[in-house]
């Protein structure tokens, strides 16, 4: 009893239709340098596969010792937010079911972890010799397009106390909300640390939903950002001016995105309510957003135009977009 190790790393998995790739990742993760026996555990959260992912993971449990949890699709922040409930772990670990750790990922992570650090994150964002408050990891990192929650160290106690979780029912930009969420919760305190890139290996999916054809739920892109803006706002008096410009041409550009993913649908493919309520919602987050002081002048050049052509005629932005694609 005396000898059991503390359980340093809870690495959590969520898993759907991911036959293909979920060994691989299990493997990556078991093979984890310095890691002793006892001081990791995995979380395989099956979220109503139906490609066999599901009996894979009870096979991999067997083999060697990994935690299932078995649920209806009910979406990848439930996942998440199911391992969370799990973890025993000092630090929760969120890895994709198609991505892979390099073997020194924890370990050389760990490095940075001293009793008061609750984050690190291997990012290209943001680097600092020194540890930076949850203010400025909004400021300096989250608000210059590190939205995602793998390749960091989240400390457990930090969630638990902060009550963080991932919002169920968004389909994109749920990664986004949970990092601002856990940023808010530290406010001043200097405890998270930025360290540079080098050991996770991200996978692009194509079937992610930031690839697959339009449809309504891509409306989620905006409706996360007006979420990030009503977190946000509440704490300006803590961070530069500069952090509401920086989510004002978040706003913007990640409204363009949606227009642009449906000018690449393709005329007549999409039902014509739910393109007149995509066009809607982005003439909506674009007119709000640029009346931030400073928003349009620091969007790209090529925004810029955009922007001004979108404003114009969303319609004949959209004809020279698809042209522009291909789209017939």
């Amino acid at each position: 009893m005396g000898d059991k190790k503390e359980v340093l790393f809870s690495i959590i998995i969520p898993v759907y239709q991911a036959k293909g790739t979920l060994k691989r990742c299990v493997l990556s993760c078991l093979d984890q340098k310095y890691v002793e026996d006892g001081e990791m555990e995995i979380i395989l959260v099956d979220d109503g596969s139906t490609d066999g992912s599901g009996e894979l993971c009870d096979e991999l449990a067997g083999e060697y010792g990994l935690t299932v949890v078995h649920t209806g699709n009910c979406g990848v922040s439930h996942a998440r937010n199911i391992g969370i409930e799990r973890a025993t772990g000092r630090f929760v670990v969120f890895v994709d079911s198609d991505d892979e750790l390099k073997d020194e990922f924890l370990d050389n992570c760990l490095k940075y972890a001293d009793e008061g650090t609750v984050l690190v994150d291997e990012t290209d964002s943001y680097r600092s010799t020194s540890k930076i408050s949850g203010y400025g990891y909004i400021e300096n990192s989250i608000l210059n397009a590190n939205t995602h929650v793998w390749g960091k160290l989240f400390s457990l106690e930090a969630l638990n106390s902060g009550k963080v979780r991932f919002p169920e029912g968004l389909t994109i930009g749920e990664d986004l909300i949970f990092l601002l969420d856990f940023a808010l919760a530290q406010e001043k305190k200097r405890n998270i640390r930025c360290i540079s890139m080098e050991h996770y290996v991200y996978t692009n999916n194509a079937e992610g939903a930031m690839n697959r054809a339009f449809k309504e739920s891509y409306l989620d892109q905006i409706t996360c950002w007006k979420m990030a803006e009503e977190r946000i706002l509440p704490a300006a008096e803590f961070i530069s001016p500069y952090t509401l410009v920086a989510l004002a041409t978040c706003q913007i550009m990640t409204a363009m995105l949606v227009v642009e993913k449906l000018a690449m649908a393709g005329q007549g493919k999409v039902d014509k309510d739910i393109a007149g309520l995509a066009v809607t919602q982005v003439k909506e987050q674009i007119t709000h957003a640029l009346k931030t002081r400073g928003a349009y002048a620091a969007l790209p050049a090529a925004h810029k135009l955009k922007v001004a052509v979108f404003r114009i005629s969303p319609e004949l932005y959209m004809k020279l977009y698809g042209r522009l694609k291909g789209v017939n």
